[in-house]
């Protein structure tokens, strides 16, 4: 998926999740972050070396155990040190955002890791990175968004 429908998904899950209004910014930065290793990885591993958790993009920055720990560090602050409860806010607003960018992601054809390498992938494979099934569903994220703040806004949500 595209930065703009990662940040539209972190939207839509923020609100589906409870994430207060003041750490939603921190479910758009989490929902953001996991490609950064688009920046810091090699996307073709140098020539004769095969892909790994650690040399590629939608490696261990896209493995559910990524999620796993963030929520078990966001669980612990929580409950160890409950009188900063409004910091761990943004930490669970993050951590909100970095799960919708795996599940995002896990609606397209190359899925995201599930083993100890690269492969084996998880993936629906319902939609190609950029493609037009991702340009209509990033549409219908926005309206979901809308909806939701129209919702919040009734006090229904």
């Amino acid at each position: 998926m595209k930065g703009a429908t990662h940040a539209l998904g972190g939207l839509v899950f923020a609100y589906l999740f409870g994430v207060p209004d003041y750490a939603v910014p921190a479910a758009v930065v989490g929902a953001l972050f996991p490609d950064v290793d688009l920046k810091f990885s090699r996307l073709v591993p140098s020539k004769g070396s095969k892909k790994t958790l650690w040399n590629t993009h939608r490696g261990f920055t896209h493995h559910p155990l990524a999620v796993l720990i963030l929520f078990l560090l966001w669980a612990y602050l929580e409950g160890a040190y409950p009188e900063y409860g409004f910091y761990w806010d943004f930490l669970y607003g993050f951590w909100v955002g970095y799960l919708s960018h795996l599940a995002l992601d896990a609606l397209t054809k190359l899925g995201i890791p599930v083993g100890t390498g690269y492969y084996p992938r998880f993936g629906l494979r319902l939609m190609k990175t950029g493609g037009l099934g991702e340009k209509v569903f990033a549409v219908l994220l926005a309206v979901a968004f809308l909806g939701l703040l129209y919702l919040k806004g009734k006090g229904i949500l």
